[in-house]
């Protein structure tokens, strides 16, 4: 969402902690270089974010925001001061978008982290987002078309993570656009080191996915994930695609170690990169780092895409990271088209599945 919503909404919902004013509410909120510098201090101002996106309305009100933003600001090169477009030329536009969130976190964030309720409904916030995310594909007449990824917190308790499992299994039945499952959140709070930690992940990975669902995980953007725990994360949830596998290419480069980049290649799984938190939370050091992954990705026939993450939080785009990483020259033309050909392939909204709407009612 761009800044300037979230202060209207955070305004409108008297919501503490957004700034004395709409300069100061900037100036917190924009991930920048001087206020991130790794994945934890990158992730520390989300709490706020996700409280005043807390609530069926509000969450309704984000999924319309988030897809108008990215049909409209996606293809631009650059955007003003508060995430608004500025760039009345874009380069393309977004016509397929998955968007992931963590419903619990909707709930009211700062009651659910030791395993205690949030002030709403869960059941409410998914069926609101599924439901605002289907208004906005009748609304653009199919010129964009929405899936729905929801994230287990590596920061919030077993239970709750164990409540969001059971939730998705119950309504993924009646909502489609339910595509896949996710594992975000800071890595030093759960790396999944522990065997009967990963097992009991492993568990909800099959309820909430079941053979239905696609499956990502976030794994290996810190040294807190191990090269070990990288390949027995992935052999155990087995995902169709993972998000930022550093831990595997610093094993390769440092250690040449490419047991991680092989199993990648063997499971044909598809890796996500989000250029510009890439290095912010200086998971790559530099851009010449990024331009030495990628032609290891292709060395080892790895797929790879390039997305977004919370664009309007950095004021950038899709078309503006792209637009860096070929003027950078750590990226080349022949490499974009064919991560968008991978885009293409991977992307949860292509998966087929059996479906049935009176699944849910005869349990």
């Amino acid at each position: 969402m761009p800044l300037y919503r979230l202060w209207e909404m955070g305004i409108a919902r008297g919501i503490r902690g957004v700034g004395q004013n709409y300069e100061a509410f900037v100036q917190m909120f924009h991930r920048d270089a001087s206020a991130t510098g790794n994945l934890d201090r990158y992730l520390e101002i989300f709490d706020i974010v996700e409280l005043i996106q807390a609530g069926p309305d509000a969450v309704a009100e984000c999924i319309r925001i988030a897809i108008n933003g990215a049909y409209r600001t996606g293809g631009m090169r650059k955007l003003g001061p508060g995430g608004e477009g500025g760039d009345p030329n874009p380069v393309f536009a977004v016509s397929r978008l998955e968007l992931r969130f963590n419903p619990m976190k909707r709930s009211g964030v700062l009651f659910t982290r030791n395993g205690v309720q949030g002030l709403f409904d869960v059941d409410r916030i998914i069926r609101s987002a599924c439901e605002s995310a289907e208004e906005s594909s009748l609304a653009y007449r199919g010129a964009i078309k929405t899936g729905l990824v929801f994230c287990f917190g590596r920061d919030l308790a077993y239970e709750v993570n164990r409540t969001l499992a059971e939730k998705v299994q119950y309504w993924r039945k009646d909502y489609p656009n339910i595509v896949g499952v996710d594992l975000a959140g800071p890595e030093s709070a759960r790396s999944l080191a522990d065997a009967a930690d990963l097992e009991k992940m492993a568990e909800l990975y099959d309820i909430a996915a079941g053979d239905d669902l696609g499956r990502t995980v976030h794994c290996g953007e810190t040294t807190d994930i191990t090269i070990e725990t990288f390949l027995n994360t992935v052999k155990m949830l087995r995902p169709h695609r993972v998000g930022h596998p550093i831990t595997a290419i610093r094993a390769f480069f440092d250690d040449g170690d490419a047991r991680a980049l092989e199993l990648l290649a063997e499971k044909g799984i598809t890796v996500e990169l989000c250029i510009h938190s890439n290095m912010l939370t200086r998971a790559v050091p530099d851009i010449a780092y990024y331009g030495r992954m990628l032609a290891t990705f292709d060395q080892f026939g790895i797929p790879y895409t390039f997305s977004t993450d919370s664009p309007a939080l950095q004021l950038t785009t899709l078309a503006s990271e792209l637009e860096f990483l070929l003027s950078s020259g750590a990226g080349t033309p022949d490499q974009i088209l064919r991560a968008f050909d991978n885009a293409d392939k991977g992307t949860f909204l292509n998966r087929k599945r059996d479906v049935s709407t009176s699944e849910r009612s005869t349990q």
